[in-house]
C-alpha cells in the first residue's frame, strides 16, 4: 500500500507541475530585422573601409539579448532577432566578428562603435534596422594604430614588411592596372589600387616576411588586433617574433590561415602573445608559406592595420 501511495503523490506531483509548466499565456515577441552592416573610414587617417562584420550583438536597456548572425535568405541578408519587450526601448547593436577567422571564436569587436537606436517595440510586427559603424575615434579614446605596421603598399618606396633572414623572397607591390588580383578600393579606384604580393615558384618554395620592430605596446591585458585582407593559392602562418631579454629570439607560431581564392578579411588576436611577453624588447609579427603543387603559388596582401588600445 505505501508504494501504492507513493507512486499516486508521484503522479500528482508530475501532473501539477506540467500543468503549471504551460499555465499562462503565450507572450508574442517584437521581431528586430537586422541587415547586413555598413563601415566608413577616414582612408588618410584610418586606412580601408573593409571589414568582416558577421554578427550582431544586441541590447535592450543595456542588457544583452544575443548574438545573432547575419544570414542569406531568399529574401536577402538578415537575421530576425525576436524581442520580448513592448513599448518604447534603447536599442544597442554591436558589430561582431570571427576572431581569427573561426567560427567557434565571435565576438564583439572593440574598435567599432555600437549602433544605438530607440524604438517603440510593437507584438508580432517587424522593424528593419540597417547598422552603421566606424572606428572609435582617436582623437577621444585610447584607439591607437601602429603607423609602423599600417601598410596598404601604395607606396611602392616605403613597404613596411620585408623578408627575414629564414628568407630571400620579398613581398612586391602589385597594382589593378596589370594585374586583375590585387586590392581595388570601390570608393577610390584611382587612388588605392595596389596590393601586396609573395610569389613562390620551384627555385624559390617558401617564404618568411615580417613587419618592423614593434616596441611600446599596450599593458598586460590590453587589445591588440592586427586586420588584414589578404587571398592565396595555398594556406599560410601567421607567427610572431619575439625578442626577450632572458630568451632572445623566439618564433611564436600562432595561426594558419586556409587559402582562398577571393579576397577574406581577417581579425588575428596577437592581445595573449603580447601579455605573455610584458618585458619582450620588441615583437614582430610575420607571414610564412610554402609552395604548392603548382608551377607558381601566389599570397597577396593588403589593408594591414596594427591597433590597441593604449594604457
Amino acid at each position: 500500500m505505501k508504494i501504492f501511495r507513493y507512486l499516486s503523490v508521484c503522479i500528482i506531483v508530475l501532473v501539477l507541475f506540467s500543468c503549471n509548466k504551460f499555465k499562462g499565456s503565450q507572450e508574442i515577441p517584437a521581431y528586430l530585422r537586422v541587415e547586413p552592416w555598413t563601415f566608413t573610414t577616414n582612408y588618410l587617417i584610418y586606412g580601408a573601409a573593409t571589414h568582416a562584420i558577421t554578427d550582431a550583438w544586441v541590447y535592450v536597456d543595456g542588457n544583452l539579448l544575443g548574438c545573432y548572425e547575419i544570414q542569406p535568405h531568399s529574401d536577402g541578408d538578415y537575421v530576425m532577432v525576436p524581442i520580448l519587450a513592448k513599448d518604447t526601448h534603447r536599442l544597442q547593436i554591436y558589430p561582431g566578428i570571427k576572431l581569427n577567422g573561426m567560427s567557434s571564436t565571435r565576438v564583439e569587436y572593440p574598435f567599432y562603435k555600437p549602433y544605438v537606436i530607440t524604438r517603440t517595440l510593437t507584438p508580432g510586427t517587424v522593424d528593419t534596422v540597417r547598422p552603421s559603424t566606424v572606428y572609435y575615434s582617436i582623437d577621444s579614446t585610447q584607439l591607437r594604430f601602429k603607423r609602423e605596421a599600417m601598410e596598404d603598399f601604395e607606396d611602392v618606396n616605403n613597404i613596411k614588411l620585408d623578408s627575414t633572414v629564414h628568407s630571400k623572397t620579398k613581398i612586391k607591390q602589385i597594382s589593378h592596372r596589370n594585374n586583375p588580383n590585387a586590392w581595388l578600393d570601390p570608393n577610390d579606384t584611382l587612388n588605392h589600387y595596389r596590393s601586396g604580393r609573395v610569389q613562390l615558384t620551384d627555385s624559390i618554395n617558401m617564404f618568411d616576411i615580417a613587419s618592423k620592430e614593434l616596441r611600446n605596446l599596450p599593458a598586460v591585458g590590453n587589445y591588440v588586433m592586427l586586420e588584414m585582407d589578404y587571398k592565396c593559392d595555398k594556406d599560410f602562418l601567421v607567427g610572431m617574433y619575439i625578442n626577450s631579454p632572458q630568451s632572445g629570439i623566439m618564433d611564436k607560431e600562432l595561426y594558419y590561415l586556409k587559402a582562398t581564392d577571393a579576397w577574406k578579411k581577417v581579425y588575428i588576436n596577437f592581445s595573449p602573445t603580447i601579455t605573455e611577453n610584458f618585458n619582450a624588447e620588441y615583437v614582430k609579427f610575420y607571414f610564412r608559406g610554402y609552395q604548392g603543387e603548382a608551377d607558381t603559388t601566389n599570397f597577396y596582401f593588403d589593408n594591414l592595420k596594427l591597433i590597441y588600445l593604449d594604457n
